[in-house]
């Protein structure tokens, strides 16, 4: 799911794109998204009735990783033989089963954002303009002088300190771990 339209960004730029631009701005939309989500550590799409797999843990919890806590709902976790297990409590990120996890654990359920936060928007818009704007392997240039710098193999794609500034609240931080014995 993209966070911005390549319409949006047409408006944004105040001019209509022509069809080599819109695959341009579509590609950087698609790189933009997933810079985001991987800085953020975050799935920002809702994902509805889906699974995935935890590995094992020799105690009775398994914390659920951060990209599927926004707005997680788990409806069922079973083993990868398929069977459906009823012992098993999910409560603030972590699936707890009294008789413990002996091999990978598939969770179904729903997660993402229902409607994804604005700032996104505002970021993956910034970005692919800002990105349209760089030449490919052109690192500064000046007319005044006619002084110009190569950079070296370095992709334009990446995200700007303004947009990491603007996503940071989304990002993991610091906090405390709980450690509990193995003793259930």
């Amino acid at each position: 799911m993209a966070f911005v339209t390549v319409e949006e960004v047409g408006t944004r730029l105040g001019y209509p794109l022509t069809p080599e631009e819109q695959t341009r701005v579509q590609a950087f939309i698609d790189d933009c998204t997933v810079l985001i989500e991987d800085y953020c550590g975050k799935d920002f799409e809702r994902r509805e009735n889906q699974s995935f797999q935890l590995p094992p843990d020799d105690f009775c919890s398994i914390l659920i990783p951060r990209r599927y806590m926004p707005y997680l709902s788990v409806t069922s976790v079973s083993f990868p033989d398929g069977v459906p297990l009823t012992d098993w409590e999910y409560k603030n990120g972590v699936l707890y089963r009294e008789a413990g996890w002996d091999q990978v654990v598939t969770v179904t359920g729903s997660w993402g954002y229902f409607t994804p936060p604005a700032v996104l928007k505002t970021a993956t818009a910034a970005e692919v303009i800002r990105w349209m704007a760089q030449t490919p392997g052109l690192a500064m240039e000046r007319t005044g002088e006619r002084e110009v710098e190569y950079a070296t193999a370095s992709s334009p794609q990446s995200l700007s300190t303004a947009a990491m500034q603007a996503l940071r609240r989304y990002r993991p931080s610091a906090g405390t771990i709980t450690l509990k014995r193995g003793d259930c």
